[in-house]
């Protein structure tokens, strides 16, 4: 059972990336923001002096590590890394939740020797490639292929709006062939791999984006990541991580806002006396602190739901498609209560609007959660609606 009391351990924890971030994030945000400061350097210093992933050497040193990163120390760390900057967390998160948990989840033990181990101590960083130009939401339009050649097999294709493809050394792709959709692992420098330039967006600013160029790229038998035509069960576990995590960036993002919107309303005067005082400013910061603690609840529960084995599928989808919405909603409210000061950018809150609504978009867009609850109750007249009822995880543990 999830334990809800927060340990001295959590507690330092929290305080440690805290600490780093203020110390070593904050003052760079808009040298990150601009891309005048790269990222990179900043997520191996995290995970050296945060998480103390150098001390990894072999495999079954990671798996005990990923065993004692409690869901709720990892949680609390996720919020303050994105509480201060959320496209570092997505960038960190792409490397971790999305390249290294796909590794992890249906690696060999030669692959997470020979990626793994460089992805959590940060020598190489990772991207998770899925969506395509015509493959967003019906990711079985997929059109990279792959064809076998002997002990060899040949990648052709395209993946778009990929987190990280600029800056990625290792690669996990998608690809449909004649065993149907599989995953393999591509490297930086591979022959006919390419990446473009870091794409122009409206939010997280700081974590690249771009596309993943494939023209024959030939690849060994060794780097078939889980078995030939496994890939769509293999994405689906790595989009319910995804979504299992989402929380943490969106309640940092929701954080953020109501101390910035509060701090604001106490230090305003207006018709002599602080904005705060007036009911009509409290309902706005009520409402953001209304969708923090929901928010909380959510991932709270998705982890009781992780730690028993049930399956979260449903909760995850309803997860990410709440938090997002609310923190795009409370980036909105915190610029509403500090007015012409909160659209102004040096404010720092129309950035979290930026950064929240990348989240009603990626992992799966609100109205395909919705779809996913929707199917899910025309399905049967019987349906469990506790969800501490609902039974095992097809994927096992998610973390």
């Amino acid at each position: 059972m999830l334990n809800l009391k927060i340990t001295q351990e959590q507690r330092m924890a929290r305080e440690m990336a805290r600490k780093f971030c203020q110390k070593e994030i904050e003052p760079k945000i808009e040298a990150l923001e601009s891309g005048k400061e790269p990222i990179v350097p900043l997520i191996q210093k995290f995970l050296r002096e945060v998480q103390g992933t150098t001390q990894i050497e072999t495999v079954e040193d990671l798996e005990n590590w990923v065993k004692e990163r409690e869901f709720i120390t990892r949680a609390l760390v996720s919020i303050e890394v994105s509480k201060t900057l959320p496209g570092f967390s997505l960038s960190l998160g792409a490397s971790l939740e999305l390249c290294l948990f796909s590794i992890l989840a249906s690696g060999t033990k030669p692959q997470k020797e020979r990626y793994a181990l460089q992805l959590v101590r940060g020598e190489k960083i990772g991207c998770w490639g899925l969506t395509e130009p015509e493959a967003g939401s019906d990711i079985r339009a997929m059109k990279t292929t792959y064809k076998k050649d002997g002990e060899h097999y040949i990648l052709n294709g395209q993946k778009t709006f990929i987190t990280n493809a600029p800056i990625a050394d290792i690669f996990v792709i998608y690809a449909n062939g004649e065993k149907g959709y599989s995953a393999f692992i591509l490297e930086k420098g591979m022959s006919g791999l390419d990446v473009s330039p870091p794409f122009e967006k409206m939010g997280m600013t700081c974590s690249p984006t771009g596309a993943i160029y494939m023209d024959n790229v030939r690849v060994s038998k060794e780097q078939l990541l889980g078995a030939e035509g496994q890939g769509l069960f293999d994405a689906f576990r790595v989009l319910t991580n995804e979504r299992t995590v989402t929380p943490c960036l969106m309640i940092g993002i929701m954080e953020r806002a109501l101390e910035s919107a509060t701090k604001y309303a106490r230090e305003r005067i207006q018709f002599g006396k602080p904005i705060i005082k007036f009911q009509a400013v409290q309902f706005l910061l009520a409402r953001i602190w209304e969708k923090l603690f929901a928010s909380y609840a959510f991932l709270f529960l998705l982890g009781e739901m992780n730690e028993q084995g049930l399956d979260s599928t449903l909760v995850a989808s309803a997860a990410k498609l709440f938090t997002s919405e609310a923190a795009t909603q409370a980036g909105l409210d915190a610029i509403q209560v500090m007015g012409g000061h909160g659209y102004m950018r040096e404010a720092g809150v129309e950035r979290l609007v930026r950064d929240a609504k990348l989240m009603e978009i990626g992992a799966g867009a609100s109205q395909i959660q919705l779809m996913i609850l929707g199917r899910k109750l025309i399905e049967s007249d019987k349906l469990e609606m506790n969800p501490l009822f609902f039974g095992p995880s097809p994927f096992g543990k998610t973390h």
